[in-house]
């Protein structure tokens, strides 16, 4: 949307700005193209066949993808979006598409919490680290309002969600294909306010 908006100012401005309005124009095809494959692995994923399409990828280039996906939106909310952690190769056995939506969902999420607070620093990091039993740890923390205590246990229920117009689908959907990939999810707050959302996978080899 953000692209599409920027293209028709682009060609309406005077003179149009031709070369930069063609470049939002692709962007905004290869958001569509994503948000197509994002429903046709979702819908495999419901399906629960017994045999999913998994791919060897680098995790990290994964998350690059997101971050990528959700630079627009984060710097329309005035909210700092970053990646750190490992830069070495993580090798994973995935589907990447479910992968990136996991990081999706957790840092959406965590940019709707940042809308409902008045902390100066607006910030989203999502961190790489290594875990036992060769396993990589990806956590997606956030500077927003925290969970309420009674909802920490909840948070990952089909159908709970503590939003006005949410559908309570987005960490259901987190914690199904997280598990469906051998890995564990969780939530927590920070002492330092706001929430993080750690989840894990297994490594095809040592990092």
């Amino acid at each position: 949307m953000l692209n599409s908006e920027t293209a028709e100012r682009l060609l309406t401005a005077n003179p149009p700005e031709r070369a930069r309005a063609e470049a939002a124009i692709a962007d905004t095809q290869q958001a569509i193209k994503h948000a197509a494959e994002i429903i046709q692995h979702l819908k495999k994923l419901l399906k629960r066949r017994p045999e999913p399409a998994l791919q060897e990828f680098d995790l990290n280039e994964a998350i690059a993808d997101a971050v990528r996906m959700l630079s627009p939106e984060a710097a329309k909310r005035g909210i700092a979006l970053c990646a750190k952690g490992i830069q070495q190769p993580l090798p994973v056995k995935a589907d990447r598409i479910h992968i990136q939506q996991v990081l999706l969902n957790l840092a959406t999420n965590g940019m709707d919490a940042i809308s409902d607070c008045a902390a100066e620093a607006h910030a989203i990091t999502i961190r790489t680290a290594l875990a036992k039993d060769s396993r990589v740890e990806v956590s997606v923390s956030d500077t927003g309002t925290g969970i309420p205590g009674r909802d920490l246990s909840q948070v990952f229920d089909t159908f709970y969600t503590t939003k006005k117009e949410g559908t309570g689908l987005g960490l259901s959907i987190v914690r199904t294909i997280v598990e469906n990939y051998g890995g564990q999810v969780s939530a927590e707050n920070r002492i330092e306010g706001g929430a993080i959302f750690r989840f894990t996978l297994p490594l095809l080899r040592p990092a």
